[in-house]
């Protein structure tokens, strides 16, 4: 049976206040649960524009049609406008994930700091940031997080080491094929890695002309029997402007009788196969700018 597990990505108050409406109706239609990662403190998504030097960055933004996804408000806030701190206006929406039957995990606080500045931050900043995610999960779903996911697929040793404490069963801060224990130092950690095998839909879409259709056939066709298959999805595209290229595709995964599961529910299917120690290295993908955590 093919199997794959659906992880929601919500970086912006825009993509919580309406992305995450627009999913949970999707995936109510096609009778499908998904794995939540949200993102909780100011959206500074304006600074975002530093990146216009780095490479790739301009070609992704005109292909993807970045200003009609996103919405000019969301691309002034923290520059133009105050960043609003997202789980002060968009609780109810996060908790009506949980409340469909979804998964519900942490993604950031500060998105745009974490994604662009990791490795200037110091050790207190970051300890800082995942302090300020945990409490603000807590604060809304009453219990403590189970799993997290990174930003932009970026990591750092001191992140890892960080995120040790928080006793997660599993983060998901990387790309690759099977999950895996990340080597720090020369010591296997114990949060287990749940990392993203598949191409997303923003780093396909336009590229070399690619349809949204032509996304989704290249996705259904990657996914193996039997295998770790993760396709990461973002409340602003999938649940913004391309909603209706993620309900074709998940017409798709019905047509083609793929499983979907929360990451929590395969879980304890991953851990018995006993999965390796590895230690992470850095990559670029075609479709997205700037470097990724990769399994090594």
């Amino acid at each position: 049976m093919k199997t794959i597990s659906l992880r929601v990505d919500v970086d912006t108050l825009e993509g919580s206040l309406k992305g995450i409406p627009t999913l949970l109706r999707l995936l109510d239609k096609h009778g499908m649960q998904a794995s939540f990662y949200f993102s909780f403190g100011p959206d500074s998504s304006g600074k975002a524009l530093r990146r216009i030097f780095r490479k790739g960055f301009l070609a992704k933004m005109r292909r993807t049609k970045a200003p009609q996804m996103y919405g000019l408000k969301t691309l002034m806030y923290g520059v133009l406008l105050p960043a609003p701190v997202i789980h002060k206006q968009a609780a109810a929406q996060m908790r009506s994930a949980r409340e469909a039957g979804h998964e519900v995990g942490i993604h950031a606080w500060d998105h745009v700091q974490y994604h662009d500045l990791l490795d200037r931050k110091s050790r207190e900043w970051l300890q800082d940031w995942y302090d300020r995610s945990h409490e603000a999960f807590e604060s809304i779903f009453g219990c403590k997080a189970k799993g997290a996911v990174s930003p932009a697929w970026r990591s750092n040793d001191t992140t890892l080491e960080l995120q040790e404490q928080y006793a997660l069963n599993y983060a998901g801060d990387c790309r690759g094929l099977a999950p895996f224990y990340p080597i720090v130092k020369g010591r296997a950690l114990t949060t287990l890695q749940i990392p993203t095998t598949l191409p997303t839909l923003d780093e396909l879409y336009g590229l070399d002309g690619m349809s949204e259709r032509d996304v989704n056939e290249r996705v259904w066709s990657l996914i193996r029997e039997d295998a770790l298959n993760v396709y990461a999805l973002h409340t602003e595209v999938e649940g913004g402007m391309l909603h209706g290229a993620f309900d074709a595709f998940l017409q798709g995964l019905r047509d083609r009788e793929v499983w979907a599961r929360t990451h929590a529910d395969w879980l304890p299917e991953l851990k018995a196969a006993n999965p390796p120690a590895k230690a992470m290295v850095r990559r670029e993908v075609p479709g997205r700018a700037g470097w990724l955590s990769f399994e090594s």
